[in-house]
């Protein structure tokens, strides 16, 4: 049965509001924003057509189709219910705007004129250990931290540090000189000092040495003065981007997030830096990027670009998606706030949001330990019947009790023709998975196939479960045949 345009975005989860009787609004599959996607599902002969007025992402119900559920051109047309001929003598929609590319610079830091690196690293190093200290004895920030996810030890880890200023002044003066920077005149004729305004202090370290100070203003600060100035980059500083690489490489299975805020990055290193690399651009308009750091992300497997779910974030968003093909926008979750740090000190379940956005083949081959290495026979029995299956209930004889989850899940599964296909090298090694559902089913019942992927990602144990299955393709019918 064909489906208009509003049913395709209700059924992959999008829930476009009716505006008038015959435009709706929608959150944007692409940038991620709230309610900017206007649709028309009566135009272009019935295949409808949208158009976000953020990110600029626009086309009818195939190019939707095309684009986010990555259909081939004849899938999409017959999922519309339009004969591919007829659509080609259709004019053309308008092509998207061709973003410019990243380019890879020499990472590192480049001096600036005049300044005395040698001290600025002196200087640079001591202040960031007396800060790291300062953290630790203020409770408020330390508070503040923690409601970002960061917690004392964490701060510490990370050389996160408070500059409570001095003498009751709301920062710390020093003469150009003593932070090896040269003289400069301001607008009176007098020379400009040096100033460390007070607040939370984040230094990017690289091989042990400080490359960065930059430091988050208090808000109470900046309701008195400048409070545009969020965060203060110390002059002398290295612009390179925060690069925190994975902590248990997995070759060949790369995944990396990008967000803005540097706190921001920390906060998810702390959550899944086991599973990926994360990276802070401290802006959503960054143009170059390391060469180091180009080269990581161009053998990444899946790139999570996390800019801030605003107009700026999508305007970032082109040249990503331009430089590295499997980039894909993952803004936080719509109503959790603009960025991780909001959204998780709205409660949001950070670790499970990162999870979904990594395809479900490739989400499979990180994990450890969850494809069975040899069957019992290959084992051998033995009669204690010791279980292959940590972690899960068995019975008296070893083999695997489907938790309710897995029974949850199989009664999801009866209601719905859906097929899981495995695919395999020669060696039967898993290279990769795909998830199918019948398309006239689906669009007899939107919406379904949605929430039954919502709650496979939700359970860790289901994928557990799959990979006990020796079955490539399974359906309904297999899927609580598994062996020991």
């Amino acid at each position: 049965m064909p489906a208009n345009l509003v049913d395709l975005f209700s059924e992959y989860g999008f829930s476009p509001k009716q505006k008038t009787a015959s435009e709706w609004a929608s959150p944007c599959p692409f940038c991620g924003g709230k309610d900017r996607c206007q649709i028309w599902p009566d135009e272009s002969e019935g295949r409808g057509y949208y158009w976000c007025r953020q990110c600029d992402a626009k086309g009818d119900g195939i190019q939707f189709l095309r684009d986010f559920a990555d259909m081939t051109y004849a899938e999409a047309c017959k999922r519309v219910g339009v004969a591919p001929v007829a659509h080609l003598r259709a004019p053309a929609l308008a092509k998207r705007k061709v973003a410019d590319r990243f380019e890879a610079s020499c990472s590192g830091e480049v001096a600036s004129p005049g300044v005395d690196m040698a001290l600025w690293h002196t200087r640079a190093r001591t202040f960031v250990g007396w800060a790291a200290e300062q953290l630790q004895k203020a409770p408020e920030q330390l508070a503040w931290l923690a409601a970002r996810g960061i917690d004392a030890s964490s701060a510490r880890k990370y050389q996160l540090g408070f500059n409570p200023g001095e003498g009751g002044r709301n920062g710390i003066i020093r003469p150009r000189s003593v932070w090896g920077l040269p003289p400069m005149k301001g607008r009176d004729g007098k020379e400009k000092r040096f100033w460390l305004p007070r607040g939370i202090v984040v230094p990017q370290i690289v091989d042990g040495e400080v490359r960065r100070v930059r430091i988050r203003r208090l808000d109470s600060d900046r309701a008195e003065f400048r409070p545009e100035h969020k965060y203060h980059v110390v002059e002398g500083s290295s612009m390179d981007v925060l690069w925190l690489p994975c902590t248990a490489p997995r070759p060949g299975q790369d995944v990396a997030v990008v967000v803005e805020s540097e706190l921001d990055a920390i906060l998810l290193h702390i959550l899944a830096g086991d599973r990926l690399h994360c990276m802070a651009s401290m802006t959503s308009n960054i143009r170059r990027l390391p060469a180091g750091v180009y080269e990581q992300l161009q053998s990444c497997l899946c790139i999570l670009v996390a800019l801030d779910s605003d107009a700026a974030g999508a305007g970032g968003w082109p040249r990503w998606h331009e430089t590295f093909p499997r980039a894909r926008r993952w803004p936080v979750p719509a109503n959790a706030g603009k960025d991780p740090g909001e959204a998780f000190s709205r409660g949001e379940d950070l670790l499970l949001w990162l999870q979904a956005g990594i395809p479900a083949g490739l989400r499979q081959t990180m994990r450890t330990g969850q494809r069975p290495e040899m069957t019992s026979q290959e084992a051998g029995r033995d009669e204690k019947a010791v279980s292959i299956y940590p972690g899960l209930p068995q019975n008296g004889e070893g083999q695997p009790v489907p938790p309710p989850e897995i029974l949850q899940f199989y009664a999801m599964w009866q209601k719905m023709p859906v097929v899981y296909t495995r695919f395999t090298d020669a060696e039967g090694n898993c290279i990769g998975f795909d998830w199918a559902c019948d398309n006239d089913w689906s669009a007899r019942h939107p919406g379904a196939f949605y929430e039954f992927l919502q709650f496979r990602d939700a359970h860790d144990v289901i994928w557990d479960w799959l990979a006990m299955n020796p079955e490539n393709r399974i359906t309904a019918k297999n899927f609580l045949k598994v062996v020991r």
